[in-house]
């Protein structure tokens, strides 16, 4: 027997936030769209300076972009685009390895992460 996962329908209102502030919460995300007047249903920060942004609806998400792409948030210049799970035709920021989507701070990270764990084992294996 085979179990099918079911794809949920894709939003074409859900934007990536990426450049955040280490400090940044979801309180603060927030009140940014509510100074600059841009409405948005929910927001989700994640660890390593990126959040999610649901917006109320595309036209709402796209005056999102124009207006806080580049915005200076806190000492950092926000980077804000469509989510990659919108399905909107991946922005020029992202690169496909196996498969899959990712902004180039992220695979920067990931490296880091890997080279991080080979010094720590080349460490622990000195003898």
């Amino acid at each position: 027997m085979s179990t099918t996962a079911k794809i949920p329908p894709i939003t074409m209102s859900k934007l990536y936030v990426g450049n955040l502030p280490t400090e940044t919460s979801e309180n603060a995300l927030r009140q940014l769209f509510l100074e600059q007047n841009l409405s948005c249903t929910s927001i989700l920060v994640k660890r390593g300076g990126y959040a999610f942004v649901d917006c109320p609806d595309q036209s709402s998400a796209d005056r999102a972009i124009d207006k806080l792409n580049g915005f200076n948030f806190n000492g950092s210049p926000l980077v804000v685009e469509p989510s990659v799970a919108s399905g909107k035709k991946k922005p020029e920021s992202l690169h496909e390895v196996s498969g899959h989507l990712y902004a180039r701070t992220e695979i920067m990270r990931a490296i880091e992460d890997v080279l991080l764990l080979l010094f720590i084992v080349k460490l622990c294996t000195r003898r």
